[in-house]
């Protein structure tokens, strides 16, 4: 059997197709473990009423704690073999769980699939496709010899798009790291890697994370943001180092994702929507392009496209100015011409 958990908060726009997607899977021997994470809306009433249709839903009820723990108590519960995690906003191909089984093979403890990513905007969808440019049944080294390449291709982090061996999470107590808002998947996932011995990794885009807006302006402010992406960055680092895999490609590519979430940092910092004085904002640059991890990440921004050399030669200079007006100038472009390009699209494709 595989328990399928659902952490779910005021989900109910979204959640019925999410629960329906699972229950038409073409594995049937799953159960469906429904946390309502303290939701205000209707997504309790609309679990309560899969679980009077089908006996394969459970529902647990809790007061709002936040993912990680809703997701802990949904590992508490579950008495499948295999454990699959699955967001109330999102949704499955029908065959997923069958072939994520299926794939279970070899003694594999792990199994990682590709994803899409659906764009919903007005009347128009948008597909892209997250697949692995490498894959097969992998032991421990050589799994760890791709770990840089599904990590750029963003394939490690979710939990969402993996099948996890329940005995293995249980007799090693893992968990979900309650208190952090962001990352604690990827913590969750490095620490069961360690356990691994085999892992099998397939192409199919299985799992479907549905965003409702691609309008690409929803870098929104995120206190923090920095610090806990440098924090994630010297996780990933210290899992490979201990196991002697930290060279080569993999360090190139780690080192290369952490050059894009500093301008990721940037951008959030720049925006709109984060409410600080140019003063702050500035003040906030200069301690990021003074950090050490970010000076002895230059030479891969040297590496990159235009814009990482271009903002990797203003970090090296510690232009704080310059990288100031760059992101407030390329933002405002956007936020200006956006409207422009979607007028366009709309009354001339």
């Amino acid at each position: 059997m595989v328990s399928i958990v659902v952490p779910v908060y005021n989900a109910e726009n979204y959640l019925s197709p999410c629960i329906e997607s699972i229950l038409n899977q073409t594995y049937k021997n799953i159960e469906v473990i429904l946390v309502n994470d303290g939701s205000r809306d209707r997504s309790g009433l609309i679990c309560e009423k899969f679980a009077i249709k089908d006996n394969r839903v459970k529902v647990i009820h809790q007061k709002n704690s936040g993912p990680s723990t809703a997701r802990n108590v949904g590992i508490k519960n579950a008495r499948g073999k295999y454990i699959q995690f699955v967001d109330a906003d999102d949704c499955i191909e029908h065959n997923m769980t069958e072939r994520l089984v299926r794939e279970m093979k070899d003694n594999s403890q792990l199994v990682i699939c590709g994803y899409k990513i659906i764009y919903k905007n007005n009347n128009k969808t948008i597909h892209i496709n997250k697949i692995p440019d490498q894959y097969g049944t992998y032991g421990k080294d050589d799994f760890l010899k791709i770990f840089g390449r599904l990590y750029e291709e963003r394939l490690i982090n979710s939990p969402c798009n993996k099948l996890y061996v329940n005995e293995i999470i249980k007799n090693f107590n893992l968990k979900f790291p309650e208190g952090i808002k962001m990352g604690e998947d990827l913590l969750f996932n490095l620490e069961y890697f360690k356990l691994c011995k085999k892992v099998s990794v397939i192409s199919e885009p299985l799992y479907y994370y549905i965003k409702l807006n691609n309008s690409s302006l929803t870098n929104s402010y995120e206190e923090n943001y920095f610090s806990t992406q440098k924090f994630l960055y010297e996780k990933v680092k210290e899992f490979l180092k201990d196991s002697s895999s930290y060279n080569a490609v993999n360090k190139f590519l780690v080192n290369r994702v952490y050059s894009y979430n500093i301008i990721d940092c940037f951008t959030k910092i720049i925006n709109n929507n984060a409410n600080l004085s140019t003063v702050e904002k500035k003040g906030m640059i200069k301690n990021i392009i003074s950090d050490k991890s970010v000076r002895e990440n230059i030479v891969y921004f040297k590496q990159g496209r235009r814009q990482e050399k271009l903002v990797g030669y203003f970090i090296e200079k510690k232009l704080v100015n310059a990288i100031y007006n760059f992101f407030k100038i390329k933002l405002t472009l956007r936020y200006k011409f956006y409207p422009i390009f979607k007028f366009i699209k709309k009354n001339f494709n």
